[in-house]
């Protein structure tokens, strides 16, 4: 029985001290990497930024920002673990999670107006266009990809019916080639690049809203499921820091427009119209994701047709649409 205590005492004490040292070995993160693109979508991360919020909330954490031009490479600076919070269009999202990638959406950040944005006289609809002319989206599987896909089914009778047409650009660049009147003749753009489109004569094909058929969550933020079961700290505090500067936004929409402008480049008059332009909503919600969500399905971008359950972390709000009060807002 004395042996049985003895042998008892022995082991809890090895295992406390393994404990301790599991403990001790492990590292503190003390760099918190976030990586967006461009365009006013990603404003509340600019306030966040400007602002120096989560410096704030995050003391002895060094905040990294960085700035990609699309999904592709956010999504391989997030396998390297280089990246912890990424933001992106919510199509990448669910063709990365369909194809192993461990992650899942953290939030959502705008819904904006997305839309098809020509440079040719008397082409209306993607029945105008030749074999020849090509249409800018920032990367395959991109939400553009998705929603060019969704109206080539509603007018050419096939979701893959562009494929041989599409080239890879950022927006900014693919402003510009349309503005120069290369051989890009349209671009699937989001503001400020599609005021800035049509402030030069262009003229809109097809409107992302009118696509999907509701409006929709554009851009969202992910997060790795390591990172998110790791440092719980740092994610809910950084949910909750762009929660703050989702509102400020919302509430103090002249004093976000003062901020924002030098850093976009445009009059405070400018970027107060293109923040409201086409019903730009900021919010954490994501919504109005199904009816992609069945395309990409039915397109077989996803080879399972996922539940949201399976797709969100536990603070992701999800839903159908976003309230009377918040579309009036804008």
């Amino acid at each position: 029985m004395k042996k049985s205590k003895w042998f008892i005492s022995v082991l809890l004490i090895v295992v406390i001290i393994l404990s301790m040292m599991t403990g001790c070995g492990k590292k503190e993160k003390v760099t918190l990497n976030i990586a967006q693109q461009f365009g006013i979508a990603y404003a509340p991360l600019n306030i966040m930024e400007q602002l120096g919020m989560l410096e704030e909330k995050l003391p002895g954490v060094e905040i990294v920002w960085k700035q990609f031009g699309g999904p592709t490479a956010i999504r391989e600076a997030m396998l390297s673990g280089e990246v912890d919070f990424g933001f992106m269009g919510i199509a990448p999202v669910m063709i990365g999670y369909d194809n192993g990638m461990r992650w899942r959406y953290a939030t959502g950040i705008s819904a904006n107006q997305v839309a098809l944005v020509t440079d040719k006289e008397g082409v209306n609809s993607l029945k105008d266009f030749t074999k020849q002319d090509k249409i800018a989206i920032l990367s395959p599987g991109c939400t553009q990809h998705m929603l060019l896909c969704m109206l080539a089914k509603q007018q050419l009778g096939d979701y893959m019916a562009l494929d041989n047409q599409l080239v890879s650009m950022t927006h900014p660049d693919a402003m510009n080639a349309l503005i120069a009147n290369t051989e890009v003749s349209a671009h699937f753009a989001t503001p400020p690049y599609l005021q800035e489109e049509l402030n030069n004569g262009m003229h809109i094909i097809a409107d992302g809203e009118d696509i999907v058929g509701a409006q929709f969550t554009f851009i969202s933020g992910v997060a790795m499921e390591q990172f998110y079961e790791d440092y719980p700290e740092l994610y809910t505090a950084f949910i909750e820091t762009l929660n703050e500067a989702i509102d400020y936004i919302n509430e103090n929409p002249d004093e976000a427009i003062r901020i924002l402008a030098p850093l976009y480049g445009l009059s405070e008059e400018a970027l107060k119209e293109q923040m409201s332009y086409g019903g730009t909503i900021y919010s954490s919600d994501l919504c109005g994701v199904e009816p992609i969500k069945q395309a990409m399905y039915e397109m077989g971008f996803l080879k399972e047709n996922y539940d949201y359950k399976a797709l969100c972390f536990d603070n992701v709000v999800w839903k159908e649409e976003y309230k009377a009060e918040e579309k009036q807002e804008k």
